[in-house]
């Protein structure tokens, strides 16, 4: 029976539903063969590595911005800050994402950081093998190598552990409510307050020179 003040149920069942509903019993068959195919993607790109290198970027909106998670790729500024060339990027597995900007200081030196260390584990094979060039991994190293099928360089959420103390007396006549609200109104307002500063020494000055 109905309750609360909820539609009364009035389900339509004469319109031919068996062959409407959405089976799904080849979910066994499709887990198998997306494993297969990433073997068969892995044997193909041998020994380069499955996946590529991503950026470490914010989540977005106010609720999730405290989490990090990987991007589509790299900035140039990123790039060029970390010492590889555009074209040399994309051919040892680094993504590049033309639309993302640097916002902060911070999210630049992280993703400078994730990109020197990738660099540093890097084997670069020669094109011919009797003729190595510059940059190139020696044999030796070379015959270490073992593919990643994993994500290079995983991200790691920040854990920030704060300790136990007393809320001091300053704290107790503040609201913190209040204080996000200024902020965020400040940030608002900057554009509009920065124009009338403006238009006010403008003014002035024009007084002065009268």
């Amino acid at each position: 029976m109905v309750k609360h003040n909820n539609i009364v149920p009035n389900a339509h069942f004469k319109k031919d539903w068996q062959n409407r509903v959405k089976t799904w019993f080849n979910q066994a068959g499709k887990k198998k063969s997306r494993r297969d195919a990433r073997k068969s993607k892995a044997a193909q790109i041998n020994p380069r590595p499955l996946q590529k290198l991503r950026p470490q970027v914010r989540c977005q909106t106010f609720k999730y911005n405290t989490r990090v998670r990987a991007g589509r790729g790299f900035t140039f500024e990123e790039l060029k800050e970390a010492g590889i060339a555009r074209k040399a990027a994309l051919g040892v597995g680094i993504t590049i994402d033309h639309r993302r900007r640097n916002r902060s200081v911070e999210s630049l030196q992280v993703n400078v950081q994730r990109l020197k260390e990738y660099k540093s584990k890097l084997l670069v094979f020669p094109r011919k093998s009797k003729a190595p060039k510059q940059g190139d991994s020696t044999a030796e190293e070379l015959k270490l190598q073992v593919q990643s099928t994993a994500s290079l360089l995983p991200i790691s959420q920040p854990v920030i552990r704060h300790k136990a103390r007393k809320v001091t007396e300053e704290e107790k006549g503040e609201s913190v409510y209040h204080m996000m609200r200024m902020a965020r109104s400040t940030a608002r307002l900057i554009g509009i307050r920065k124009k009338r500063a403006e238009e006010k020494a403008i003014a002035e000055a024009m007084k002065a020179k009268k």
